[in-house]
Order: structure tokens, then C-alpha cells, then sequence
């Protein structure tokens, strides 16, 4: 340790490199997307190339074990390790230079490729493989592990793609990996000049590979192109067993041919040492890759099969057909897609008449491209004339969406027994597939476990994740045993251990088995040459350990400091289940949608869903110390929009494990001022509505004055102001409000004595602050033939739930269920809302606060006003003939967090956006949806003055940029009370409820409503 608090030190005092040794930060760093977990001794993340050269010299002056590591999305383990975890990811990630002429692209390896690749579109150009995990993978941790994807077929590995690398090696040398012309090798080799020793080496030993050793791979070099296991010895050859079967299709290739690998045997190059060495060899600081075109046009071709094995026997003579793509669905992911919000709607958009009769035991996915849409169609329809084809770009990408998050999908599923990674990665050739994968299904069969398999078909790689429970010595010993086994079968058929996802923990300890002795000796042979003192990720590929220790999950794990929840988690197996829900796989580090928007803004590990699941885990079991204050920071920043709950695909719910835990921590600490006046919203806001020329003359002086002492921001954000009075309006007074006789029947179109059809919920927002919403609700209910009883309880308790006031929040949960009883006592009538906060409450919340079949049925009936209109097509039908004859309006629309995680509705109409959009398009209105996640604010979060700079940062992210953008005549509408307020302090640009837009567009033609009134004057 003496060594390791040396380095640190000279780490802080050499550069301005942020340097972390706090438990918290380690034991977020402790875990990437494997089974694995190992605590790192500390996280450094360089702010510039130039703290690489200190980071490894230093190491190496020390004696420091260094671990490289990008998103952590790897399913082997091989961002883990026991020495210092160096985080590119963060600051080192930047796209340097794009020649479209040279398809060449030069990156730090902390940029993520998908965000690389949106960057190349411009250029029609993308980078060939195509890992599932590309919208959070760098660069750097795609050629670590060597990784392709769903197109390997034409594209290759990511070695293929490799042409230099500045690297640092274990010495803290630099060096340009590129090739060389032979002559040049062999002087650059006998160390002459001022060359430095370690590249001189390493010449010398690809050298003498050529010479001596080259027969010896050759002959034992497992025969698949398709590998990423052990280092990348025949591409110093350079020499491939295999080639990939559309390589010659793949255009553009260095060379300008079809030599696989694509490297000249009068020229040697390193770089391919670099693919699949898993940080072991060299640290790379910049990286210079060949691109390709991309696509014009895509055709999806979908066949269904009775089983897995059916659908494998049937790959060779698709092949044969030359298609981009094939891979293979099981009915187990589609199931489990069809729970998860953002994949459900995507599987029933795109596959729904695949799934009329049923989910089909296993799909197969043909991809079929050409220059045009109408080529590659045509294409796919002669080589599969009777397959259902998925023409459409749109549904293309939904399919692919569901395959590329299949192991956060399997992981979905509640309980103990999940389905581990550790065989996930088996390659075989595509002749023995179906064999292979009937023979594993007898295999774990005699274990009494099962897998859901998936697999890209084409290259003959399957996913295989067998359900175990590791929390129990049988589960661990199962683990070792089905290793073992899986390991000598997959061999036998002339296949390999990993087929892209690399060695790691996981597979290291097998290579001895795939390779043989000799080969192995030489992986040994080149880490020594490279990194004498085994400094750079040490136990992976060579000197591993067995690949069951250093697991996450162990019969040892306990969580002693698990407290009774206050909310129901059942469904996820208990609290402690909840947090487990989370894998790793890190798909809450990607760049686009909605979930974790604090992540977005800061590239902080510790603000992902993963990372703070990671800090409630280690409070559970008392991992660290201060790991309550840990987690609490970590959710502090959670701005619990409820992304996770949509696009996670393990369905984890981090906003309501926050809910939970303030509630937990609240018990024992102090609260904050602020949290009883944003809680309590719907009591205050009466009282200051009674005065509100005063209230809102002072509220700004009060602001300022005030603001500062509990946690307010005083100069950026304006307080809204209340409402005095509803002029001539249908709403119960607040004099009347708790009557529910006078007050509910007040609503009732005209006042007449009829049996009302919905019940409306009020809110605080927009009853006290934002009046015409609540107005234009009404009237909209009305005018389209309704009869809104208003429910005498203003608000579900969206605010005491924010801020983990759960008793409380129980108690209105009573209060509205009770008011809803007493006015419909057959529990027949919708409830409906404006805001979507409060009325998705019912649905999301109370479940959890009241488990009981009233409670659920009450969820199954609330709805957004548009939402309900859109299932009433008499009543849609009446406010679309009120719509006055004139051009077609345009809008631009920025929906709410929480209905972007709407899951789909039973009935298959819209909800959420889809629900906002198509109810303006039904009245004329053409809806530009707005592309960004969420908007920052929140609810009183972008209020709070340590929040506020994070706030405008993510408003800045996508919203505010797109509001500017929009021309002063065109409307923006957004739906949330938080999104409109946010909109206007950050771009000044006033935001309207698609409601009172609606109303506004029909006032024209409506002078006066049913009850009597404008529609708008109510």
C-alpha cells in the first residue's frame, strides 16, 4: 500500500488527472457487466492523452497495477481488476479527425462507437462491426475485446478494422502500432538508434513468429475466422484459418481487395496485437480506423421456427442466399420484450402479425441490403419469398432494438435464479449449430437448468445463459461444471470459446484447452516481452484465475443491512431483488433517450442507474463504510424520470428504489426546509391562491431574501405565479371543494342532474398556478360529449412521493381511492388527469403504496385527458367537427418523462406521446415530436440551488437547443407543469399544454359550450 499511495500522490502532484481512492468510487468501479466483482485500489481519469504517459510511467516506477477500462459494458470481466482502474471513458473521448476520402477515422478510445457512427452518417459511412452494446461501447473496448456483431458475416472483426494505434506500453513508452514495410521492421527490431527496448522486443518477437513458429499456428490455430480469444498471433503472419463468407461484399477494404485478413505479407503492423489483447499489451491513447459505406437500403426478412434447433439447421442454405445478417430470437426474449415499455412497443409495432397466434418458439432475422429500398426488398423477396418482411426503416431498427439488449432482457426476470453469462459467447461452425445447440440442451438438461438462447446465427455464435441461482453453493458448483463441459463440447465440434466478447475472467482459465500448450506458451512469451512486470491487466488471457472466483454473487453474500420496504417490491423478489435487478450491462451509459439524464450531463459513473445500484447494494451488504451517505449522493442526482423503467431492459426502477430509500433515510436524519414546502405544495398553495396579488408581489421578494437559507436558487429560476380567481369558471371553489355534492356536480355539463361518464383528479400545478389547464380539460371533456366529475382531492401525491414522504403519500393514496368510491361506488368510471405526474400516479405508485385488487383496478382506469378521448371515437369525432376549416397547423412537442415510460395498454391504443400526438393529429394538427430525453427540471429539482447548473445542463443537452431552433410561429407544446417552466428559463420561450392549444384551436368555431360558456372562459 505504501507503493500504491506513492504513485497516487505523484499521480496528483505530476498532473491535474482526477485521481479517486474513496471507497464509494471504487466499489463503483468494482463490477462491469460480467458475474465478476473486484475491488480496484483506485480510479484515475485522465483529463488528456498527455496524463496516459504519466499514469503508466508511473506505474511502472512504482510497481501499480493498471486496469483499462471504457464503459464497462464487457461480459467477461476484463474492466476488473485488483489494481488501478484507468477510466477513458470520461474525459478521452474525442473524434479527431474523419477522411471520407480515405475512410479513415481517428478517435481517442473513450468515444462510444455509437456516437461515433452518428457522427459518420453524414459521411454515408460507419464503422463495419456492430456490437449490440454500441450505443455505450467505446472504441477502445471494442478493439480490447475485438468485438463484431450482427454483420460479421460481411464486416468481419474488429481487428479487420484496426489500420494504427498510438499506444503507451508498459514502460510508459510511446509508440505508433501502423505497418511497415518489412526492411523497416527488421532495423526497427535490432533496437537501433535511439529505439526504445520494449517495441524493439516486440519486433523481434513477430519476427521470429514468422519464422519459426509460423507453421506451428497453422496447424493448431482453431479454424473459425469468427474468434476473440488469446492474442491476435496469426495477423502477424499475416494468415486467417477462415474467412468471413460476405467478405467480398464488404467494399472498401484496405488494398482495395478482398485479402482477409486485410493486411500485405511484405508489410508487418502491431495493430492487430492491439484487437482482443484486453489492455494487456499497451494502452492506447489514439486509434485510427477503416470505415465502410454504409448501406443505402436494409430488407428484414422474419421466419418463424418450432424451435431453436429448426431454426440453426436452417442457417447453412440461408447463407448460401447472401444475406448481410441472420440472427436467431427465442421466444423467451420476446416474451420478456413484451414487458419492458420501450421493447414491447417496439416488438408489437414491428412483429405483431408474427405474434397473433402466439409467440413462435424461435425467429430468425434475414437482413438483406441494396442501393435502394425497392433492391433490397426485392432481394429479400426472392430469397425468401414466403418470410414476413419487415420493410419499413422504422420497424427494422425496432426488431434489431429487442435484439441488441437480449441479455438485459433475460435478466429482466425476478428471483434468484437468473441467467448467467460465463458460456455466453461459444462459436461454432455453422454447419454443426444445430447439433451443438440440441446437444446443449441435453446438456444443461442433466444439470436441471435451462437457457434461453440466442445467437448470431450466421457466424455460428451462440448466446447461451443458463438460469442458475450463484447465491448457492449448488449454483457455483453448477457453474465450474457446466463450464467444463460446455468448454470440451464446443471443441469437439471445431469451435472456440468466445466468439467476440473476449477472455477476461470468464474464459481465460479454457485457452490452454482451445489452443494447446505451444500456442499458450507464445501468449506468455509475448505479455513478457511486453509488459515484464505484469502490470496491465493482469489475469486476463495468460495467469488467469479459475473463472468461478472473485464472483459477484457467492453463497457468502448477505444483505444484513436490509430494512422492510415501505413500498411493495414483491414482483422483483424483495428490495434487496430490486437492486440485484441490475446486471451491469450498462445500457444507462448511452448518450440518447431519457434514461438517466444526469449521466448524460456529467459522464459520471456513479449517476447511472448501474452505478447507483451498485451504491445500494454496497449499503445493503456493508460492503463500504459511509455507504448510506454514498448512495444518498448518487440519488441526489436522480431526477427520477423514470427512463430506467422504460429502457432499462432489466426493468430496474431506480426511481422507485429513491422514493424508498429517502423514505428510509429520512427516518434517522434531518430534512431539509424545502422538502415540506415542494411536498406539501397542494396545502400551501390554497392558502397563497386566497391572496395571490399579495402572494405574488412578495413571493419574489421572499425568494431572494429567503431563497438562499433553504437551498433555493435566487437569480435563474422565477417562482410561478398563483392564481386569484376562476372568472365565471365550472371548477368547484375552494370554499366548496371538500363539499362533494355542490362542488363534483358543479363540473357536470351545465349543472345537470346526470350521471357523470369520468372522473377528473385535480393537481396543485395546474390548479393553483396554471388554471387554464385544468379549464381546457373540462371544456375539451365536454365539448366532446363527457360529463368530468371532479374528484374533491386536488393532487395523487406526486410531490410526497418525490421526496419519500411514503406515509403520507399512503394516506392521500386512501383519500383518493375513498373520494373515488364514494362518487363511483361500481369502480366503473376512467379516471382522467392533465398532468402527467399526478394521474400516472394511480397506475405506477399506488400499486406499490396499496397492494390491493381496488388499487390495481383503479390503475387499469387512468388515463390522460387525450389518452381517454382517444378511446371515445364518438367523442373524438364530435371536438374534430369543431375544428374550423383553415390550413393545417404545425406544432412542436416535448413529451413527459413519464409518458415516454409509458408501457403499452392492454387495449393496443396510444398512451403516453404516441396518445398526445395522434390526439392533435385527429384535430388537424401536424405534431413535430421534439427529440430529447428529459428536460432537467424535474419538479422542484431545477428549483434547488446545488441542482440548478445540472439542471440547464441537461436542458441543454437536446430540449433547449431544439426549442430555439423552432420559428417563433410555430407553437411548442409541452405536456408537464416541470417542462413548461423549464422551457421558459431556459430558452424564454413560452410553452403551452397540448390541452389549452387544443381548446384555443377549437375556440373559433365554439362560441359557446354545451355548459353554456367559452370554452375557454369555462
Amino acid at each position: 500500500m505504501d507503493h500504491l499511495r506513492a504513485y497516487l500522490e505523484a499521480l496528483r502532484r505530476e498532473t491535474d488527472a482526477e485521481v479517486r481512492d474513496d471507497p464509494a468510487s471504487r466499489y463503483l468501479y468494482s463490477t462491469d457487466a460480467s458475474i465478476y466483482q473486484i475491488m480496484p485500489q483506485a480510479v484515475v481519469l485522465p483529463r488528456i492523452e498527455d496524463h496516459l504517459a504519466a499514469i503508466v510511467a508511473l506505474a511502472a516506477e512504482f510497481g501499480v497495477p493498471l486496469v483499462p477500462r471504457g464503459a464497462g459494458s464487457g461480459l467477461a470481466g476484463q474492466a476488473i481488476g485488483p489494481g488501478v482502474v484507468v477510466d477513458f471513458s470520461r474525459h478521452l473521448n474525442a473524434i479527431l479527425e474523419v477522411n471520407p476520402e480515405a475512410r479513415t477515422a481517428t478517435v481517442q478510445p473513450g468515444v462510444v462507437l455509437g456516437d461515433l457512427n452518428r457522427h459518420l452518417a453524414a459521411y454515408g459511412l460507419q464503422f463495419g462491426p456492430d456490437p449490440s452494446s454500441a450505443d455505450r461501447a467505446t472504441v477502445g473496448g471494442v478493439i480490447g475485446t475485438n468485438a463484431t456483431g450482427a454483420h460479421s458475416i460481411r464486416y468481419g472483426m474488429a481487428a479487420d478494422h484496426l489500420l494504427a494505434a498510438e499506444v503507451l506500453l508498459a514502460d510508459g513508452t510511446s509508440d505508433t502500432w501502423a505497418p511497415l514495410p518489412l526492411p523497416t521492421a527488421q532495423k526497427l527490431a535490432t533496437g537501433a538508434g535511439a529505439y526504445s527496448r520494449t517495441p524493439a522486443a516486440l519486433y523481434r518477437f513477430a519476427l521470429d513468429l514468422r519464422t519459426r513458429h509460423a507453421d506451428l499456428i497453422r496447424e493448431r490455430w482453431p479454424r473459425l475466422w469468427r474468434r476473440a480469444s488469446g492474442y491476435n498471433l496469426p495477423y502477424l503472419l499475416p494468415w486467417a484459418p477462415d474467412r468471413p463468407p460476405q467478405w467480398d461484399d464488404a467494399n472498401g477494404m484496405p488494398g482495395g481487395d478482398a485479402t482477409y485478413p486485410p493486411l500485405s505479407p511484405d508489410t508487418l503492423s502491431l495493430a492487430p496485437l492491439l484487437a482482443g489483447s484486453e489492455g494487456t499489451l499497451a494502452l492506447a491513447r489514439r486509434l485510427t480506423l477503416h470505415l465502410v459505406p454504409r448501406p443505402a437500403a436494409r430488407a428484414l426478412a422474419v421466419l418463424a421456427f418450432p424451435s431453436v434447433a429448426h431454426a440453426c439447421e436452417a442457417v447453412p442454405d440461408l447463407l448460401e442466399r447472401r444475406p448481410s445478417a441472420i440472427e436467431l430470437l427465442p421466444a423467451e426474449l420476446l416474451r420478456l420484450a413484451l414487458t419492458v415499455p420501450a421493447y414491447a412497443r417496439d416488438t408489437h409495432a414491428a412483429l405483431g402479425p408474427l405474434l397473433q397466434d402466439g409467440l413462435p418458439q424461435a425467429l430468425l432475422l434475414v437482413e438483406f441490403d441494396g442501393q435502394t429500398p425497392e433492391e433490397a426488398q426485392r432481394h429479400a423477396r426472392k430469397a425468401l419469398p414466403h418470410a414476413f418482411l419487415a420493410a419499413d426503416p422504422d420497424h427494422q431498427a425496432q426488431i434489431w432494438a429487442v435484439r441488441k439488449v437480449g441479455l438485459g432482457l433475460l435478466m429482466s426476470r425476478p428471483g434468484r435464479r437468473k441467467p448467467v453469462a460465463f458460456i455466453e459467447d461459444l462459436a461454432v461452425p455453422v454447419e454443426r449449430l444445430a447439433h451443438f445447440a440440441r446437444e446443449m440442451e441435453r446438456l444443461l438438461a442433466a444439470y436441471g437448468t435451462e437457457a434461453a438462447f440466442y445467437a448470431h446465427a450466421s457466424a455460428g455464435v451462440l448466446h447461451i445463459r443458463p438460469l442458475l441461482d450463484l447465491h448457492t453453493e449448488q449454483g457455483v458448483r453448477d457453474l465450474r461444471a457446466i463450464a467444463q463441459e460446455a468448454v470440451d463440447l464446443t471443441l469437439s465440434v471445431g469451435g472456440v470459446v468466445s466468439g467476440e466478447h473476449g477472455d477476461g475472467l470468464a474464459r481465460s482459465e479454457w485457452l490452454e484447452r482451445q489452443f494447446g500448450s505451444e500456442i499458450v506458451a507464445l501468449f506468455r512469451r509475448l505479455k513478457k516481452t511486453a509488459d515484464p512486470q505484469g502490470l496491465l491487466n493482469p489475469g486476463k488471457i495468460v495467469d488467469a484465475p479459475p473463472m468461478d472466483a472473485n464472483l459477484r454473487y457467492g453463497p457468502e453474500y448477505r444483505t444484513p443491512h436490509l430494512w422492510t420496504p415501505t413500498l411493495d417490491f414483491s414482483a422483483q423478489d424483495g428490495l434487496a431483488g430490486a437492486v440485484e435487478q441490475c446486471n451491469g450491462a450498462g445500457v444507462c451509459r448511452k448518450s440518447t433517450g431519457v434514461m438517466c439524464p444526469s449521466f448524460q450531463a456529467t459522464r459520471e459513473e456513479q449517476y447511472t442507474t448501474r452505478g447507483r445500484a451498485n451504491l445500494l447494494r454496497a449499503l445493503l451488504t456493508g460492503a463500504i463504510p459511509q455507504a448510506e451517505e454514498a448512495a444518498k449522493d448518487a440519488l441526489d442526482l436522480c431526477l427520477a424520470c423514470k427512463g430506467c423503467k422504460a429502457e432499462c431492459p432489466s426493468a430496474v426502477d431506480m426511481a422507485k428504489l429513491k422514493y424508498e430509500f429517502l423514505h428510509h433515510y429520512y427516518r434517522t436524519h434531518r430534512r431539509p426546509v424545502r422538502d415540506y414546502l415542494f411536498a406539501f405544495v397542494d396545502r400551501l398553495a390554497p392558502w397563497g391562491a386566497a391572496l395571490a396579488p399579495v402572494a405574488n408581489l412578495l413571493t419574489p421578494i421572499l425568494h431572494r431574501a429567503l431563497g438562499g437559507l433553504i437551498g433555493l436558487e435566487t437569480k435563474r429560476r422565477s417562482l410561478p405565479k398563483l392564481a386569484w380567481r376562476w372568472p365565471r369558471s365550472p371548477l368547484p371553489s375552494p370554499s366548496r371543494r371538500g363539499k362533494e355534492g355542490r362542488g363534483a356536480r358543479s363540473a357536470a355539463q351545465g349543472g345537470e342532474e346526470r350521471a357523470p361518464t369520468v372522473l377528473y383528479l385535480p393537481d396543485a400545478f395546474t390548479r393553483y398556478f396554471e388554471p387554464e389547464v385544468e379549464r381546457a380539460a373540462l371544456a375539451l371533456l365536454r365539448a366532446a360529449g363527457e360529463r368530468p366529475l371532479v374528484l374533491p382531492v386536488v393532487g395523487a401525491g406526486r410531490p410526497l412521493i418525490s421526496k419519500g414522504f411514503l406515509d403520507a403519500a399512503r394516506q392521500r393514496a386512501r383519500r383518493v381511492l375513498a373520494a373515488g368510491q364514494r362518487l363511483d361506488p361500481d369502480g366503473q368510471l376512467p379516471i382522467v388527469g392533465a398532468e402527467p405526474s399526478e394521474i400516472y400516479t394511480l397506475s405506477d405508485e399506488y400499486p406499490d403504496l396499496l397492494p390491493s385488487e381496488a388499487t390495481r383496478a383503479l390503475a387499469r382506469r387512468a388515463w390522460l385527458v387525450d389518452e381517454y378521448l382517444l378511446r371515445r371515437p364518438e367523442a373524438l369525432e364530435r371536438l374534430r367537427a369543431l375544428r374550423p376549416a383553415a390550413d393545417e397547423a404545425t406544432v412542436r412537442l416535448h413529451g413527459h418523462c413519464y409518458q415516454k415510460a409509458r408501457p403499452p395498454a392492454e387495449d393496443g391504443q396510444p398512451v403516453g406521446v404516441s396518445a398526445t400526438v395522434a390526439f392533435l393529429e385527429a384535430l388537424g394538427v401536424r405534431v413535430e415530436v421534439i427529440e430529447a430525453g428529459c428536460c432537467g427540471m424535474a419538479g422542484a429539482f431545477g428549483y434547488e440551488a446545488e441542482h440548478v447548473d445540472l439542471s440547464f445542463q441537461i436542458g441543454e443537452l437536446a430540449l433547449f437547443p431544439a426549442v430555439r431552433q423552432t420559428p417563433l410561429d410555430v407553437p411548442v407544446l409541452a405536456v408537464g407543469t416541470s417542462c413548461r417552466h423549464q422551457i421558459y428559463d431556459g430558452t424564454q420561450r413560452e410553452a403551452i399544454h397540448p390541452l389549452v392549444y387544443a381548446a384555443r384551436l377549437l375556440e373559433p368555431s365554439l362560441t359557446r359550450a354545451p355548459s353554456g360558456h367559452s370554452i375557454m372562459e369555462g
